[in-house]
Formats: C-alpha cells, sequence, structure tokens
C-alpha cells in the first residue's frame, strides 16, 4: 500500500496500476497557475488539472488549508482517469475498475496529508464492502473512506468518532438522495441520523465533469475559493476556460443558464449546430483506443 502500515494489513486490496494520462477524451490544457499556499485564497480561479497527479495536488492543498482552519471531517470528489474504457463504456469494469483507478490517487492524497503535524503515523488498510468496493484506510489520526455507500454509514460513524481530533475524509461517496426515496434510509430517525452525520463532512474538493446540450464543463472547487465552471471551448478542444465563479454549488438549471450566456459555447447555437456537433463529437469518441487504454483479452 502507498499509504504504508507497520504490518501487513490484514485485507489485500487490489494492485494499483500506474497513473497514466487522462484519456484523451478528457485532456484538458489550462493556463499555468499555482496553487495558493496553505491558509490563502485564490483571486484568480484555479486552472483545471490536467491529469489525476495535478488533481491530487490540488486535492492536497485544498485539505490542508480545510485543516488548517480546524475542519475535521472533510468530503471530496475526484475525477478518475479512465483505464480501460471501451467504445461504448468508459467503465465496463464497473465500480471494482473505477476502485483501480481511484485507489492509486486515495494513496497518494494520504501520503502527503501524512507529512501535516499530528497526523504521521502508519495506514492500515481495510475492505468494508468487497461488492460494491468501498475500502478505508485508518491510522491513529488520519482516516479515508473511498466510495462510502448507505449501507457502510455505520463503519464511517466508528471511523469518524475514534478521530475526533483528527482528520477524517470521505472520498466519492455514492449515495444519492431521490425526492421519495433516500439511499440514507426509509425509517424516518434512520434517515435523521445518517443525514447528520453525512452532513457533518465538509466539502473541500470538487472536481466533477458534466456534458450539458453538447458542452464540457467541469466544475471545480477549491476550499476556501468559489466554485469555478470551466468550459471547454469547442474551437480549442484542448483548452477550458472558466466563465463563471459562485460562492455556493450552481445547479443544474443555473448551470445551463451560464452556458447559454457564453456566446461561443454550444449551449448559445442552435439546435440544428447542436446536433451536427454532437455528431461528430460521437464519431471521434468511437475511434479506436490507443492500446494502453484497451482492455485486455478477456475483459479483465
Amino acid at each position: 500500500m502507498a499509504a504504508a502500515a507497520s504490518s501487513e494489513p490484514p485485507a489485500q486490496l487490489p494492485a494499483a496500476p500506474t497513473l497514466r494520462r487522462w484519456h484523451r477524451r478528457h485532456l484538458v490544457v489550462a493556463a499555468a497557475s499555482s496553487e495558493p499556499a496553505a491558509g490563502e485564497a485564490s483571486s484568480a480561479p484555479l486552472p483545471v488539472p490536467r491529469g489525476p497527479q495535478e488533481t491530487v495536488a490540488q486535492a492536497v492543498a485544498a485539505c490542508t488549508r480545510a485543516w488548517e482552519a480546524e475542519v475535521k471531517r472533510q468530503r471530496l470528489e475526484l475525477l478518475l482517469p479512465l483505464i480501460g474504457a471501451t467504445d461504448l463504456d468508459d467503465w465496463p469494469g464497473g465500480i471494482r475498475q473505477q476502485f483501480k483507478a481511484a485507489q492509486p490517487m486515495v494513496e497518494e492524497l494520504l501520503r502527503e496529508l501524512k507529512k501535516l503535524p499530528g497526523l504521521e503515523g502508519p495506514l492500515s488498510a481495510r475492505i468494508l464492502d468487497d461488492g460494491d468496493a468501498v475500502a478505508a484506510w485508518e491510522g491513529q489520526q488520519l482516516a479515508a473512506v473511498l466510495f462510502p455507500t448507505a449501507e457502510t454509514l455505520g463503519e464511517v460513524r466508528k471511523i469518524a468518532e475514534a478521530r475526533r481530533d483528527g482528520l477524517v475524509l470521505i472520498v466519492n461517496p455514492q449515495w444519492q438522495k431521490g425526492n421519495v426515496v433516500s439511499d440514507l434510509g426509509l425509517l424516518p430517525w434512520v434517515r435523521k441520523a445518517n443525514e447528520e452525520l453525512v452532513g457533518s463532512f465538509r466539502e473541500t474538493y470538487t472536481l466533477r465533469q458534466l456534458r450539458m446540450n453538447s458542452d464540457d464543463v467541469k466544475l471545480l472547487y477549491s476550499y476556501p475559493s468559489p466554485y469555478a465552471v470551466n468550459l471547454r471551448r469547442p474551437d480549442a478542444p484542448t483548452q477550458n476556460e472558466c466563465v463563471a465563479q459562485r460562492d455556493t454549488e450552481p445547479s443544474y438549471r443555473e448551470l445551463e443558464g451560464i452556458l447559454r450566456g457564453v456566446p461561443w459555447s454550444m449551449s448559445s447555437k442552435p439546435l440544428g449546430e447542436r446536433l451536427q456537433y454532437e455528431a461528430a463529437f460521437l464519431k471521434k469518441s468511437l475511434e479506436a483506443l490507443p492500446q494502453d487504454q484497451q482492455l485486455p483479452p478477456g475483459g479483465q
């Protein structure tokens, strides 16, 4: 394990692959800019990370600033590099394949956070739910849970309560709230307790990708900066531009309004032009993947 333990962990996590560049469909290039130092907020929007290493570096800086501001329970959403994508499915292996992409990012994140005063020490790893690929890394004052689900919230609670003065992270949680049925529980008192637990984790870093009306959008949040709405230029598909910043996370409808207000966005174009652009995008997406991004025989 990258977050080395003093003894072999009881559960063996899958071997972590080498971090590769993001899939060409998601490759971005942004103007050079540095992450603000811990304790500082950036007045200029951060660049969109060009790959998993830059994503982790931004997440480390955000977690550090939040930790120094006494935010002890943190929630992160990392954009994962595609590994083994096929023409028809970015994740043919489902959540287990996503785990292989996320594991080295989480371990690098923890390796850096362990350097902070008070968070030093070995970490052990264990699987909380093999079927849903939920894993935990635990030390005396530092812990992280990857892909937590509503069914594993009991374990998340134990991990967090055992480190009241430490730092506990939840990374890419899998629960969702619906209008009628909540993943957090059907019984009102169970749902309330779970919602209070989930609400105790403050968002400190998010990099989320959306495709809206033929526009490629990346929403970036790095504590304590505003949310940055980044839009890929149709005429320069390797470049992203920050088109808006918001103090709170913009809703889907608000994002649509922002995109329609950008003169060069596809959302501002007539339907016919958007359909032509989308057809060209899909054709390019279905081109053969590079050999190192294809699944080996048997799909393993």
